[in-house]
């Protein structure tokens, strides 16, 4: 089984720098430790995907990443720069797409907004939001309001927001979950397609082992909390992937039951050697 050493990246072009990440939820008596010691890299480009038990501080973790919550100590560095607050170069998509989006606004109005904020001259934000939704397979679709369209499609218009904003870094927290089977798949091909198009660097965390070995480069295996990482399994699959051809071939098979066998160590309680 092929596998990086924890904390090394290939490429010499690191964009990501978690740096012995540790968070603690504080409260009443002692704080819980949610996320132990994290130290990884992601380079300029990759795709990678990061999996754990249940419970493990993945979205703990991206937070972290995303600048939403403090780090306990530790540190993450972006493109050089330590995030203490949401990046201007990072767009996130949550699990929660519904909620995500302002079901008082059309689809192109919701992904727009980011854009103003941003202050993006007016002709220049209708150009990203066009080839945006146009990327998603949303573009006959502009003038509909959210509650109007299908999970998958609120999904879509979800990615479409984080595309037109032109981010350095896609965060990916569960976007898939919560959508039937066949959405999904298509799904994941999008967000393939998208990234191998426009070159994004984009960090997915999922609980579905399959589509982690599926989408990406690297799977980062977490341990239980609180958390460390337990491996990292370069996925050496071929580029061009497709749903059948991909999934139902040995080599998937293989990644597939040796990330399944790690998740199964780390609800055991394993922890790396060393």
């Amino acid at each position: 089984m092929t596998t990086t050493p924890t904390g090394t990246a290939e490429d010499a072009s690191t964009l990501l720098d978690v740096r012995a990440l540790r968070k603690v939820y504080s409260g009443k008596g002692r704080g819980v430790e949610a996320v132990s010691d994290l130290t990884f890299t992601v380079a300029a480009g990759e795709l990678v995907c990061i999996v754990g038990p249940s419970g493990a501080g993945k979205t703990t973790l991206l937070r972290c990443v995303a600048g939403l919550l403090d780090c306990t100590s530790g540190e993450v560095v972006l493109e050089g720069r330590q995030v203490t607050g949401p990046p201007a170069g990072m767009a996130m998509v949550f699990q929660e797409y519904g909620r995500s989006l302002f079901p008082w606004m059309t689809v192109r109005q919701n992904v727009e907004r980011p854009l103003k904020e941003k202050k993006v001259p007016k002709a220049e934000r209708r150009r990203l939001v066009r080839e945006a939704l146009e990327a998603v397979g949303l573009a006959e679709v502009h003038d509909a309001h959210p509650w109007q369209l299908s999970g998958g499609m609120q999904q879509r218009v979800a990615i479409a927001r984080a595309v037109a904003y032109q981010p350095h870094i896609l965060l990916m927290d569960e976007p898939f979950a919560a959508v039937d089977a066949q959405t999904r798949a298509d799904l994941e091909d999008l967000v393939r397609a998208l990234w191998k198009r426009l070159g994004v660097t984009v960090l997915f965390v999922t609980h579905d082992i399959d589509e982690s070995v599926y989408l990406g480069q690297r799977v980062i295996v977490l341990s239980n909390s609180p958390t460390v990482v337990l491996e990292e399994v370069r996925i050496d699959l071929p580029d061009e992937r497709d749903q059948l051809t991909t999934r139902s071939g040995p080599r998937f098979a293989e990644l597939r039951a040796h990330v399944y066998e790690l998740i199964q160590q780390a609800k055991q309680g394993h922890r790396p050697a060393g």
